[in-house]
């Protein structure tokens, strides 16, 4: 009988706990991305983009007034670009057009290794869409936050978190912001720099089966009669100096003109109009004022590519911003 009241007394506080967790700020910007899923897709889109970050702080498709969705809610996988857009491609109208958003290092990257990574889908997609799925993390990450981590007990009264605000910050900042991601980067993919060809050479297997997912994911979409576009996003000035063209022609650029030669690319890494830092939040992510310069160039830009029927014709294709002709050509 004590054990009863007592598992349900713990159980009325993990509520209540619960109840204020999910209000805080910190809980708050957690699942701010993913609400668009929740509140439902339009039908009759005309357009449709994934991608990562980098797409879901780029692209606002009310800035240009189109009819558009970002399958983009964080840090993403082209295995879960692929899940998503095989979930809600039936949105986008015939004729309509896909957009493939490729961030420089996409192809490198499977899956990420912790189960964790999977937790947003959890609030939108079934179990049987999420591969690595059990019903105790839908349990912590839907239902029961406040059991995630001991943590967000505390979270519930102290260090409750601030709501999201993009910046624009200093030069300064903008540096060390990017110095974090470029060492991000080498231990997440046990790169030994960002500077030679062969740097992420252990990666070939990897990047060889994104390869073919992309493909595939090209071919499908032709064949719902919607256009493919691919699209590799701004990045900083700041950032681009401490990658080098050897190493991102390696890692992308070569891929692409490898096998996807007949899909119209649309390239902004090193445009000059968003070179500049006080477009970004970091080095890489757009702020408010990013995404105000750079939408009407990349719907502009879309637009133009799609009225010249580049899949007819050769000479029709649209490659714009395409990165010097400084590669290696080689196969």
């Amino acid at each position: 009988m004590y054990f009863l009241i007592g598992l349900v007394l713990v159980g009325a506080v993990l509520l209540v706990l619960n109840a204020i967790y999910i209000r805080t700020p910190y809980y708050q910007n957690q699942v701010r991305p993913i609400k668009k899923f929740q509140d439902g897709l339009p039908d009759n889109l005309d357009i449709m983009n994934t991608g990562s970050n980098y797409a879901y702080f780029a692209i606002d498709w009310t800035n240009v007034n189109v009819a558009g969705f970002s399958l983009a809610s964080g840090a993403q996988s082209l295995a879960w670009d692929e899940r998503l857009w095989k979930k809600y491609h039936s949105h986008v109208k015939r004729d309509g057009i896909a957009l493939f958003v490729l961030a420089d290092l996409v192809f490198l990257l499977s899956e990420y290794p912790s189960a964790k990574s999977d937790r947003r889908y959890y609030f939108f997609m079934k179990p049987e869409e999420i591969p690595r799925y059990t019903w105790w993390q839908a349990v912590r990450y839907r239902y029961l936050p406040i059991l995630e981590n001991w943590r967000n007990v505390i979270r519930c009264v102290y260090h409750r978190g601030e709501p999201f605000v993009e910046q624009t910050l200093s030069l300064a900042y903008t540096e060390r912001a990017s110095d974090a991601r470029i060492t991000g980067w080498k231990r997440e993919f046990g790169l030994p720099d960002l500077q030679h060809r062969e740097s992420a050479s252990h990666l070939q297997g990897i990047l060889l089966q994104n390869m073919a997912l992309l493909r595939r994911m090209v071919d499908e979409t032709r064949a719902l009669g919607i256009y493919p576009v691919l699209m590799i996003p701004p990045i900083s000035a700041v950032l681009n100096r401490k990658v080098s063209s050897e190493f991102v022609d390696a890692v992308l650029y070569h891929p692409l003109r490898k096998q996807f030669s007949d899909v119209p690319l649309l390239d902004y890494m090193h445009d000059e109009r968003f070179q500049d830092y006080r477009l970004y939040q970091n080095g890489d992510f757009m702020n408010a004022e990013g995404r105000k310069v750079f939408m009407p160039v990349l719907w502009h830009d879309i637009q133009n590519c799609i009225g010249k029927k580049m899949y007819e014709s050769e000479k029709n294709r649209c490659y714009s911003f395409v990165y010097p002709d400084t590669h290696d050509n080689s196969d």
